[in-house]
């Protein structure tokens, strides 16, 4: 599972590169799901893909807001993970910005087969997702 985390936890003093590549590191199983290709060049293209390809060498520390939630999002999706879990991942973010990022979520969910679990107060991303649950509806079910 990967997760996108509403304060991405990017550790601070490791390079955008080292932070998408960490869940490799850590988990075995994960990484064996590349099928040959290696972490770094899985890393490359995914940041790439997310338009920061070009700072994967700076400090996370030294990135932008929107930066960070890249390398946050290449970071939960590395190793094509069945389900991603987006916790307020667009909450620092304008409406271009917004929509650009979910745009670019949903392109590399897609390609890697992965299933988006997005939590967000904002109503205007709803029209975006295949099915919607609203808090009062599973806090009534809760309920019965």
């Amino acid at each position: 599972m990967g997760y996108i985390f509403q304060i991405f936890n990017l550790i601070p003093y490791l390079t955008a590169r080292e932070n998408i590549e960490l869940p490799m590191r850590l988990h075995q199983a994960r990484a064996r799901r590349l099928n040959g290709v290696s972490i770094e060049d899985a890393a490359s293209e995914l940041a790439s893909s997310l338009a920061i390809g070009n700072l994967l060498d700076r400090k996370a520390s030294d990135l932008s807001v929107g930066q960070q939630q890249r390398v946050a999002a290449a970071r939960a999706l590395i190793g094509s993970p069945p389900l991603l879990v987006a916790d307020e991942p667009t909450s620092a973010l304008d409406a271009e910005h917004r929509g650009t990022f979910v745009d670019l979520l949903f392109t590399q969910a897609r390609s890697a087969g992965t299933t988006v679990l997005f939590v967000s107060h904002d109503l205007s991303l709803a029209a975006r997702f295949d099915r919607c649950v609203r808090l009062a509806e599973i806090n009534k079910a809760a309920s019965m």
